[in-house]
């Protein structure tokens, strides 16, 4: 019998045996598992539509990729421009574009298990901006207003610009004329009908953009809608409405306190305005002021949010009142009843103080009120025939000047009613000198006299063989570029009544430099002319137009002539801001853009001007007084 030590071996190689075979048969404990399946092959040729131009604020059309092969997930870098989105699971990209973004490259990687492709996605998002929001315009009936659209690309070269105006209310005609500004906007004028009846035109205007004169070829974005809100008012319109806002001045305006604003008479009011920002604030019954040769004149000043009119006839009844400017309501009045000849001119304020001159004959008078109460400042006796004045000047020292005298002169004044000169002049009515520190200017007409301010003592003398010396001036010297020694001057009461072309008067410019005269534009000008940087602002009517004229040579650098048949004349000076010229003709007060040469805006009431230092306008006659807010 065998030893059991003698089978351990035998046992330990059956085992062996067996642990092979189970191996070789995938056993050993594994339960019959098998190898996992490779991966798939990695997604190839993905694409979209590139490059895309996307509109601002328009919905999309949706880009859908082309692809080889599956696609487990789609992810973008950098993320796309807002409002845009792309679907993780499609690669589908859609939505509406919320915000411009300049073109870009955004690459879009389509990815499984097996690795990923990409593609790069050019896109951008365009938009034309139209400056500012609602145009808003009043638009007297008969005269066409030219409002301005100003465009600017965003993102895209619009080249050379052409569109048309659509408009289903019929307001908006065409052509549309549009001008590139030399920035990357282009300035697009537009013009009202004419022929409408009066109504408030409410609505939104599309402008079609293209890249051809025949409307062909659409701009990238083809067309931009502009609201609008046009009041077409006839002569006969009830007054649309009362807008009394909270008074504020314009910072570095001064308030409008002579004939033509200022010492220097250039009717230029150092602001810009917007006529979509102007409303009617209030309108009242206008002051007569009445004279045989010239019935209307220049009667409105302001200071510190009052204004001063006066009510006067010729020979009779004269009163000044100062009224609020809030709302035209009375603060005082001062009545020269009791004199011999009752009648009183327009005032100027200055330093708390209305001054005007009253009275004809034996009994005339400079007149000082304080202009807060119109309590007495000082009343002193002048020298006169039957005269009418315009306002006195008050010059940069203070002291006052005025046209007066039995046989035509000037007056200067200190502060305190004392006399400081009489200067005999041609006798020549209604008009009145500009003042600086260094001389007093008179202009009558038949010559121009520089005067000392203080002793009245005349030096440059400029005689005006030219024009008629008349009986009556209507007007006043206006000063220009103080290194020429330039000053502007006409007999204008002379072009007012003689406007058929018969007899005309002449625009003339003086050197007083070198005593000499410049250059005179023949026409009919009937007022006062306005001066800023080098150019001169005149109406004239031979022919009837609106003229801006180099100081240099006086030529004709452009015009503008009412486009209403019925507008023949023109009754106000020329009031300048540093964008717009207001002018009234017999028919309507119209404001002249002075980039585009046209009207802007207008209403059917014509009258004297003046532009307070709260940007209120007035307009002035003997039966209304409009006030409008340009701010």
């Amino acid at each position: 019998m065998a030893h059991a030590s003698d089978r351990r071996p035998r046992l330990l190689m059956a085992a062996f045996a067996t642990t092979l075979i189970l191996s070789a048969c995938g056993g050993g404990g594994g339960g019959g598992g098998s190898k996992a399946p490779p991966p798939p092959p990695a997604p190839s040729g993905l694409s979209y539509p590139s490059p895309q131009s996307l509109r601002l604020n328009a919905a999309m059309t949706a880009l859908t990729p082309t692809v080889t092969g599956s696609v487990a997930s789609y992810s973008v870098s950098p993320s796309l421009p807002a409002g845009i989105t792309l679907n993780g699971a499609t690669g589908q990209i859609s939505g509406t574009p919320t915000a411009t973004a300049a073109t870009a490259t955004y690459t879009v990687t389509a990815g499984n298990t097996g690795g990923s492709t990409t593609f790069g996605l050019s896109l951008k998002v365009i938009t034309v901006e139209v400056s500012g929001g609602t145009l808003t315009r009043f638009a007297a009936e008969h005269s066409p207003i030219y409002p301005e659209v100003v465009l600017r690309p965003v993102n895209f070269d619009a080249g050379t610009l052409y569109a048309t105006a659509t408009d289903p209310n019929g307001l908006v005609l065409q052509p549309v004329s549009v001008t590139a500004r030399g920035d990357g906007s282009y300035s697009l004028i537009l013009s009202t009908n004419p022929s409408v009846s009066p109504a408030i035109f409410n609505g939104s205007l599309t402008l079609n953009l293209y890249r051809d004169a025949a409307g062909t070829q659409p701009q990238e974005v083809p067309d931009v809608s502009v609201p609008f809100k046009v009041t077409v008012v006839g002569a006969s319109t009830a007054w649309p409405g009362d807008h009394p806002t909270a008074l504020a001045s314009w910072p570095g305006v001064p308030d409008w306190s002579t004939m033509q604003g200022n010492a220097a008479h250039t009717g230029h009011v150092p602001a810009s305005v917007n006529p979509d920002a102007f409303t009617l604030r209030w309108k009242t019954s206008g002051n007569q002021l009445w004279n045989p040769w010239v019935p209307l004149k220049p009667n409105l000043v302001t200071a510190n949010g009052l204004f001063f009119v006066v009510s006067s006839d010729y020979l009779q009844n004269g009163v000044v009142y100062a009224k609020r400017e809030s709302d035209g309501s009375e603060v005082w009045h001062y009545d020269v009843a009791g004199m011999q000849y009752p009648s009183a001119n327009p005032v100027t304020v200055s330093n708390g103080v209305v001054y005007f001159a009253a009275g004809h004959q034996n009994e005339t008078f400079v007149i000082a009120r304080n202009a807060t109460d119109g309590s007495p400042v000082f009343r002193t006796a002048l020298a006169s025939q039957w005269e009418g004045y315009y306002s006195p000047t008050v010059g940069p020292n203070g002291m006052v000047y005025l046209n007066a005298g039995t046989y035509g002169g000037v007056y200067g004044f200190n502060p305190a009613g004392n006399q400081l000169f009489f200067a005999g002049a041609s006798q020549v009515s209604n008009w009145t000198p500009a003042v600086t520190a260094s001389a007093v200017y008179a202009y009558t007409g038949d010559k121009l006299q520089l005067l000392d301010p203080l002793t009245g003592v005349a030096g440059v003398t400029i005689p005006d063989p030219n024009n008629n010396s008349f009986s009556e001036n209507g007007g006043a010297p206006v000063l220009g570029d103080a290194a020429l020694g330039s000053v502007f001057g006409a007999n204008y009461t002379w072009g007012a009544i003689n406007s058929t072309g018969i007899w005309r008067n002449l625009l003339t410019n003086f050197r007083t430099t070198n005593g000499t005269i410049a250059w005179q534009a023949s026409g009919s000008f009937p007022t006062t002319p306005a001066y800023r940087s080098g150019v001169v602002y005149a109406v004239n009517e031979y022919p009837v137009q609106f003229e801006a004229r180099a100081e240099g040579d006086g030529e004709l650098l452009w015009s503008w002539a009412p486009a209403n048949a019925g507008e023949t004349s023109f009754v106000s000076e020329v009031l300048l801001t540093d964008t717009h010229a207001f002018v009234s003709t017999n028919y309507a007060t119209h404001a002249i853009d002075l980039a585009t040469h046209k009207p802007t805006w207008s209403y059917p009431v014509s009258g004297k001007l003046a532009l307070s230092a709260n940007g209120i306008l007035y307009i002035h006659n003997n039966t209304d007084l409009v006030a409008v807010n340009l701010k």
